[in-house]
């Protein structure tokens, strides 16, 4: 199989890279942009039909812009009297895909004090990634700030992630991944963000999957300038939601160094989305529902039949 990674002559250094998780992709000065709808012209019927099934991401302009929380989460003192004190993971650093790389030089501190750090911008780079709220944990008083959404029925349970999840941060990207079960709107609450996305049909998925899972840019090594990437940038204006597909690898950078609140809304992908089994991504589910065996895997020969048949009757139809 093609090798698609390369060491270069001069070393790469890590605090260039981080700056720019776009540069590292081929071809990313000729990325085209995300398609775009307007909230106010998407129902729950068209946004299914036209992006949820046939797995396209989509810019969906103005999707939150209604919520209370545009304008409260921008505040100290909403945060300081919302929340009790708790003790909470803090990171300096961006959001990388190794964990190993991630936990380093985490600092445990009290929710206010993140908070006043955050607001008094008293550190480079600070994030809280992926807190997940609930009706009865710490943060369940934000539930109310965000009311859900006039394209989507909000009730529909997520497989793996949690329905609900937040990024609160300044100046913290996130390292290129992707989802497999779950379908995601980003929301962007507070600040604005660019966010770049690889299609899953891409060419040498595994080695690519590979290498930002080991975070192999971080070490020194490039991607191969000629593959063909065909890469897609969305620019998620504060107000705005992005649609991120299973199987589409993306990475986010701040467009700006405000405090900025990102929320993940989550829910469970359609089921043919597991019955294309000439694509990669697929054939790692199940070979990770497989290996090692335990009481998942009696179900995963019952779920690619019943996916596979989904997929191959909306693909006659045309419905994909």
């Amino acid at each position: 199989m093609e090798n698609v990674l390369v060491t270069p002559q001069t070393e790469t250094k890590p605090e260039v890279i981080i700056d720019d998780l776009f540069s590292m992709i081929p071809g990313i000065e000729n990325a085209t942009q995300v398609q775009v709808v307007m909230s106010n012209d998407l129902s729950a019927k068209k946004f299914n039909k036209d992006w949820v099934a046939p797995n396209k991401p989509c810019l969906i302009k103005g999707a939150v812009k209604h919520w209370p929380a545009i304008q409260h989460f921008k505040s100290e003192e909403y945060w300081l009297k919302a929340c009790d004190d708790f003790k909470i993971t803090i990171y300096p650093h961006m959001n990388h895909a190794s964990w190993d790389r991630h936990k380093f030089n985490s600092e445990e501190v009290t929710f206010h004090k993140a908070i006043k750090r955050l607001f008094n911008n008293e550190d480079p780079i600070l994030s809280m990634p992926a807190e997940k709220i609930t009706d009865d944990n710490r943060f369940s008083k934000l539930i109310n700030e965000m009311p859900g959404f006039t394209f989507h029925n909000s009730s529909i349970k997520p497989r793996l992630y949690e329905q609900k999840r937040f990024f609160l941060y300044r100046r913290a990207s996130t390292a290129w991944h992707h989802h497999i079960t779950d379908e995601t709107l980003m929301c962007q609450v507070s600040g604005a963000k660019k966010v770049a996305l690889l299609s899953p049909d891409i060419p040498n998925a595994r080695e690519i999957v590979e290498f930002f899972r080991n975070d192999s840019y971080l070490d020194g090594k490039v991607l191969d300038s000629s593959i063909d990437l065909k890469p897609v940038i969305a620019y998620v204006e504060e107000g705005d939601a992005l649609y991120i597909p299973p199987y589409w690898l993306h990475a986010v950078m701040p467009d700006d160094d405000v405090v900025g609140f990102t929320y993940a809304h989550c829910w469970k992908t359609p089921i043919h989305k597991f019955g294309n089994f000439s694509n990669y991504y697929v054939g790692q589910f199940y070979k990770g529902g497989l290996q090692p065996f335990r009481k998942i895997s009696f179900v995963m020969p019952f779920l690619a039949v019943f996916s596979g048949l989904s997929y191959g009757f909306k693909k006659m139809i045309g419905r994909i």
